[in-house]
């Protein structure tokens, strides 16, 4: 593995109904970086995944983090605080969804889980099974006043208005993966894998959004981003790799590469 790099994923492998929707897959993820993942087939993508979250049954490859390999097992353990995935599902209101498709906070389709509480305010979302205690004699309690000025210090970050008491379900969708950003930088997490995370949203909101993006970055965070989009990986990152009919396509510095060019390897030319 190379020194500089986060990630690597060697030879993964997924076949179903005879077709190979991971091919010896290998991708490297550089530290401190944003590393787009550009995809048309929802099947390749979602079984990549599962593979990085710790929760494929079926696909076969290797997973190196930070210079150990690492299985599903022990991937399932470093997710949350030490990976953390952000998915285009945070962003939808309780009322697009009136038949629970979506399964906010249930156990359903795991692509299709929400991380929010829409009930919830944003500072018991950002601290949520972590919340800080104060201690009266031989009792504890969530300290809110702590939580409060805690969560105020992180949206201080931001350039959009939230306030620590909100609901969830008050915000627009861009302020709830804002919110979900400030989750993974209050836990430190040293990888954030944001899927599509941008969908619901306007042309606007996408730049705010990917402005955050660019201020983790120079946080120390490293991200990989999901999209099938050729103008986001311009907006976002640094270097891209097409996964085409299951296997890497090209991995390229985006600095180097022109909107033609990435157009040709996703169509796998």
């Amino acid at each position: 593995m190379v020194e500089n790099n986060i990630l690597e994923i060697k030879n993964l492998n997924y076949r179903k109904d005879e077709y190979d929707y991971l091919k010896d897959f290998k991708m490297e993820v550089e530290n401190k970086s944003i590393h787009s993942v550009l995809f048309q087939n929802e099947e390749s993508k979602n079984k990549l995944l599962e593979f990085i979250r710790g929760e494929s049954k079926t696909a076969q490859g290797r997973l190196i983090f930070k210079d150990r390999e690492i299985g599903q097992e022990k991937l399932q353990k470093l997710k949350k605080e030490t990976i953390y995935f952000i998915n285009r599902y945070s962003a939808l209101n309780p009322e697009k969804d009136p038949l629970g498709i979506f399964k906010f906070n249930k156990k359903g389709e795991k692509e299709n889980r929400s991380t929010v509480f829409p009930e919830m305010t944003v500072a018991e979302n950002i601290f949520f099974g972590r919340e800080p205690l104060k201690k009266f004699l031989f009792f504890k309690s969530i300290d809110n006043q702590k939580m409060f000025e805690e969560t105020l210090k992180l949206l201080g970050l931001l350039d959009v208005e939230i306030y620590p008491k909100q609901k969830m379900l008050e915000l627009s969708p861009l302020k709830k993966q804002l919110v979900e950003l400030l989750k993974a930088l209050s836990l430190g997490a040293e990888l954030i894998i944001i899927d599509q995370a941008v969908v619901e949203l306007n042309a606007r909101d996408k730049e705010i959004f990917f402005s955050f993006m660019q201020e983790l970055k120079q946080k120390d965070f490293t991200i990989i981003y999901f999209t099938k989009e050729i103008e986001e990986v311009f907006n976002t990152s640094d270097t891209v790799t097409v996964l085409k009919d299951g296997r890497n396509n090209g991995t390229q510095k985006v600095a180097n590469l022109e909107y033609n060019q990435l157009a040709l390897m996703l169509m796998g030319r």
